[in-house]
């Protein structure tokens, strides 16, 4: 159904790299060396999420300071997701919950270890189960964490994606990129839907991932061009609306590619990483909202000390 035409992966151990020219802004169209700042004045992924080496170099100083207020949603969409992985943003690592919040992650490097530390307000008895059959330890973590924006995270998602479409893809994305020069403009009509995946909550591998799928069939009731980012041990995905190759497209749908990463070890071969099915978002909304999990259950076997986390959406 959809040939991949574009994928960027990011590594720790990945060399700087560059898109685009420095000739003209793909977003608002200036031109002149001086507009664009620093070769390193635009991360192509978002450094909040662990980009350090991929650029673009064809996003003005301008723009970039405008977007950044996409970046800032989308990762307080998914921030208790950054704490519990341990991923380095700008500033460090981004911790969850203010201090006089009724729950809160903090992520700390103690003697060369990760470190977790969760306080919760509310019943013990509600919050720790155990199974006196097998032992094992259940226990449930309300989180607050940010509030957000969801318009806003929507379109850091579609920004990502417009910043690797191949040059000859961009006069069927005007309307799109359009909408990013006003905050709170609407990219197209009808819901902003987001596919959110996971493959397990903890220690993230510190890798992020774009893809741009492109549908095979023009006639198909498929999307056009579908967007993916995978951050770590988180996915999204996103419908990339074109300008005139989606007016066949239904409006009912889903959003449901499973994504599987395969990545390499240090000692050599890969680590596959399955996401989840997605659970669908509707990030249409300009009114600030709390990000989208209510919980976090961790499990616990003190047998064999396997835990797993799975996240509770609100």
């Amino acid at each position: 159904m959809y040939d991949p035409i574009v994928q960027e992966l990011v590594e720790p151990s990945s060399e700087r790299r560059f898109l685009g020219e420095r000739t003209q802004c793909r977003y608002c169209g200036v031109t002149g060396a001086g507009v664009f700042g620093s070769r390193t004045n635009a991360h192509a992924l978002p450094a909040a999420l662990g980009n350090r080496t991929l650029f673009a170099l064809d996003e003005c100083k301008a723009c970039n300071a405008r977007f950044s207020i996409y970046e800032d949603a989308l990762c307080k969409a998914v921030g208790p997701f950054l704490t519990l992985g341990g991923v380095r943003g700008r500033n460090g690592v981004r911790q969850t919950g203010q201090s006089r919040s009724r729950s809160t992650v903090r992520h700390a490097i103690v003697n060369g270890k990760r470190q977790l530390s969760v306080a919760a307000q509310g019943d013990a008895n509600a919050l720790v189960d155990i199974d006196k059959a097998t032992g094992q330890l259940k226990l449930t973590m309300p989180v607050e964490g940010d509030v957000f924006v969801p318009r806003y995270a929507y379109k850091a998602l579609m920004k990502i994606g417009l910043s690797m479409l191949p040059g000859a893809e961009l006069p069927r994305f005007c309307k799109a990129i359009a909408s990013l020069a006003d905050h709170d403009a609407e990219p197209h009509k009808g819901p902003l839907l987001v596919g959110f995946s996971h493959a397990y909550v903890g220690n993230s591998p510190p890798a992020l991932a774009g893809t741009l799928l492109r549908r095979r069939d023009a006639t198909a009731p498929l999307p056009y061009m579908i967007f993916v980012l995978m951050a770590g041990s988180v996915c999204f995905q996103i419908w990339l609306r074109s300008d005139d190759l989606d007016e066949h497209v239904p409006e009912v749908g889903r959003l449901g590619v499973r994504f599987t990463a395969q990545l390499p070890k240090p000692e050599g071969g890969y680590l596959p990483i399955a996401f989840s099915d997605p659970l669908q978002f509707d990030w249409s909304a300009l009114t600030s909202a709390l990000q989208p999990f209510e919980a976090f259950e961790l499990t616990f076997d003190p047998r064999t000390t396997a835990a797993s986390f799975r996240p509770i959406a609100r």
